[in-house]
């Protein structure tokens, strides 16, 4: 996902003033599913100062298949760390909290059990009893949106930015289709390893919109970009742990986790929301966010581009102005 990220994210942190990367091990984390992961693995990073009253913080997990380095190397200027505590939290999965990569049968995992384990974190770790805030960005953004329903009355305010409440028919056949290339790849780790550069060249499809590539890459070049975009795909990223993010993706529905339908949501949601969409995305559809949006009745940003999911990056000012705007 490296084209991803050059684009995509910003957080305002200072290299000098980050923490170091830590972990938290839950002793047996319990799963949607009843299994339980022993000694599970959180990773995260801190920023800022906690303040006296532990009021003052801010969660941010990762987005599909990224990791906290990710967010410090595209650091921006959205969030006021002297202001602000922020916790920057490496999702289930990703290969550097508790994965398929580094644990011993590690069981099928949701979007809800990424959301729970964090709350461990923040809670028996960080002895931090609310939040100001909750945000994130595409997977991040589907975190956010299961905070929202799995915590309601835990924190002030929630930020899912080009996330989804649940799965559209485009999304499962995207995700779908990147797991059964992995999986049609056959069982040796070689050949689900090289299988990778095609999950590249899907991925990548639909991360922006046919405009944008036209406007900004020449044709030329192709052949060499999307070498190089299968060897990095290839390089960086675990086919097991891919497969891992892309099922809990495949699960979430906050309706169905909560038992909420859509509209009684309004009475059971208790943060402020500021839903985040892009209106041309090909990744991650926007249409659940938008009804969402609407139902609630909630503060609401279109990014409008011909960027597709990656408009976080080419609408940067819009989205910071509107995010300084809501946290303040």
């Amino acid at each position: 996902m490296k084209r991803f990220l050059i684009f995509f994210y910003f957080i305002a942190v200072s290299a000098s003033a980050q923490d170091p990367l830590k972990v938290y091990t839950i002793p047996a984390f319990k799963t949607q599913t009843g299994k339980t992961i022993a000694n599970c693995k959180l990773a995260y990073r801190t920023f800022g100062r906690l303040n006296t009253s532990k009021s003052n913080a801010i969660l941010w997990p990762t987005w599909f298949g990224g990791k906290s380095q990710n967010l410090i190397n595209h650091a921006g200027t959205t969030i006021d760390t002297t202001r602000f505590y922020l916790i920057l939290v490496d999702a289930l999965g990703n290969g550097v909290s508790s994965s398929p990569s580094n644990t011993a049968d590690f069981p099928d995992i949701t979007i809800r059990d990424m959301v729970n384990s964090q709350h461990a974190l923040v809670t028996q770790k960080l002895g931090i009893n609310h939040l100001t805030a909750v945000m994130g960005i595409s997977m991040g953004g589907m975190q956010a949106f299961e905070w929202l329903t799995a915590y309601p009355d835990f924190m002030d305010k929630v930020i899912p930015i080009v996330g989804t409440p649940r799965q559209s028919y485009y999304d499962l056949l995207l995700w779908k289709t990147e797991w059964n290339i992995i999986e049609q790849a056959g069982k040796k780790p070689e050949d689900r390893k090289n299988s990778m550069r095609l999950v590249a060249a899907v991925h990548n499809l639909n991360l922006a919109t046919p405009d944008y590539y036209v406007r900004t890459e020449k044709a030329e070049n192709a052949d060499q970009k999307i070498q190089k975009m299968g060897d990095d795909y290839i390089k960086n990223n675990n086919p097991e742990n891919w497969i891992c993010q892309i099922k809990a993706m495949l699960s979430q529905d906050i309706y169905r986790t909560s038992g909420i339908p859509l509209s009684e949501m309004r009475n059971y949601v208790k943060a402020r929301v500021l839903v985040v969409v892009a209106t041309r995305d090909e990744m991650v559809n926007p249409a659940a966010a938008i009804e969402f949006a609407k139902a609630l009745n909630t503060e609401y940003l279109e990014l409008t581009g011909d960027c597709g999911h990656i408009a976080t990056g080419c609408e940067g000012e819009k989205l910071k102005n509107a995010l300084k705007a809501f946290l303040n």
